[in-house]
């Protein structure tokens, strides 16, 4: 039964029909009505394009605060404990006040260099290649010197923690730097602390 006499069924191919010509040498179609919907080769089946690598993501994971205090304590018992018994030596030979004063900054030029050395030539120190953590520049690579030494500077307040007379002020001078630092590292989304930002954006990430 058709309609206004047109049949809907007149003049169509079952899907995936060949092409056929009229009378003139025309090609018709009959897939022109009703015909399925052509899909993209990586639409088909619902699958989709692979995703493009994105070369500039940075996959690191910033340093949290308790590894960051772990690699700290061991690497301030590999430095503190040799230099411990140097300064007991040197107050042996030397006498307490000169050996005090000696030790204290044999101690604080020890555990300066060991950072500033082992994290400008291989990125960790034993500590935080223990604990899988790294430190990068504000670039990324390798810090420079003089970004090492700003972002572990205040560990001068602690060594000179035991030299006589003043040694109370600047141990007192190092637990509150220490403090800034992990209260500065724990508020960060970053994870820097105020010694990484007075070093121009260094910072301490994970693997």
């Amino acid at each position: 039964m058709t309609t206004g006499g047109f049949d809907p069924g007149q003049g169509q191919q079952p899907f995936g029909g060949q092409p056929h010509h009229n009378g003139a040498g025309q090609q018709q179609y009959g897939q022109q009505f009703g015909a399925p919907p052509q899909f993209d080769s990586a639409q088909q089946f619902g699958t989709q394009p692979f995703a493009q690598p994105d070369f500039g993501f940075d996959p690191s994971r910033p340093g949290e605060l308790l590894p960051r205090l772990g690699a700290r304590v061991i690497d301030g018992l590999i430095v503190g404990i040799p230099m411990a018994v140097v300064s007991t030596v040197l107050a042996l030979v030397l006498g307490n006040f000169l050996g005090s004063v000696l030790g204290a900054i044999l101690t604080a030029a020890a555990a300066v260099g060991y950072f500033v050395f082992l994290e400008t030539t291989r990125g960790q120190t034993l500590g935080k290649q223990i604990l899988g953590l790294r430190v990068e520049g504000p670039n990324g690579g390798l810090p420079t010197q003089q970004q090492s030494l700003t972002r572990n500077g205040f560990y001068v307040l602690s060594a000179l923690g035991g030299f006589p007379l003043l040694g109370f002020l600047f141990g007192l001078l190092g637990v509150v730097a220490a403090v800034v630092i992990g209260v500065t590292i724990n508020g960060s989304p970053t994870k820097q602390g105020k010694h990484d930002e007075l070093a121009g954006g260094t910072r301490v990430v994970q693997g």
